[in-house]
C-alpha cells in the first residue's frame, strides 16, 4: 500500500469512490466526499491530498495538513471505498498517513475528529494510539496522538 499524488489520470476514479454502495455524495455517512476535498484543499493550500493505492487500485482518499481554523495538525480525511472494507486496509493506510505526517517539522501532534456513532473509525483510532479529548469540535469528537520524533 501506498499514498500517491491525485494527477489528471487518477482524479476521476478518486471522486467516485465511496463509503457505501451508491453514487458518491456531498457528504457521505461520516465523511465528506473526496470530490468537496479536492476542491477545498485548492483553497485551502494548507491540505495535502492523497489517494490511496493497493495492488495498483486506487481503494481510498485522505487529506491532511495545517486547519488555520482550530490552529494544529489534524488527519482531516481519510476513507477506503465500501469495495475494500473489512480487509484491515483503513489500519494499514492511518499509518501510512501518520508517518507521512510525522515529516513535517513543527507537527508534534495529530488531531482528528470523528461522528460519535462511527464505531468502527474510532476503533482504528484507538487502537492506533489517538486518545480522546472529551472535546466536541463542529459536533464530533476530538481524537489527539502524541509524536515522537
Amino acid at each position: 500500500m501506498r499514498l500517491i499524488d491525485i494527477t489528471e489520470d487518477n482524479w476521476t476514479e478518486v471522486i467516485f469512490l465511496s463509503t457505501s454502495k451508491g453514487m458518491p455524495t456531498i457528504c457521505e455517512e461520516f465523511i465528506a466526499s473526496n470530490a468537496l476535498s479536492i476542491v477545498q484543499a485548492q483553497f485551502e493550500k494548507t491540505w495535502t491530498t492523497k489517494a490511496i493505492e493497493k495492488d495498483g487500485k486506487i481503494i481510498g482518499f485522505t487529506m491532511y495538513g495545517y486547519t488555520k481554523k482550530q490552529g494544529y495538525y489534524e488527519l482531516c480525511r481519510i476513507m477506503i471505498d465500501y469495495k475494500y472494507q473489512g480487509n484491515g486496509y483503513g489500519m494499514e493506510a492511518m499509518k501510512l498517513v501518520i508517518t507521512e505526517m510525522q515529516k513535517i517539522e513543527n507537527c508534534h501532534k495529530i488531531y482528528l475528529s470523528t461522528d460519535p456513532e462511527n464505531l468502527r473509525g474510532k476503533h482504528i483510532y484507538e487502537k492506533l494510539g489517538f486518545i480522546n479529548t472529551g472535546k466536541i469540535i463542529d459536533e464530533e469528537e476530538l481524537y489527539v496522538l502524541s509524536i515522537y520524533k
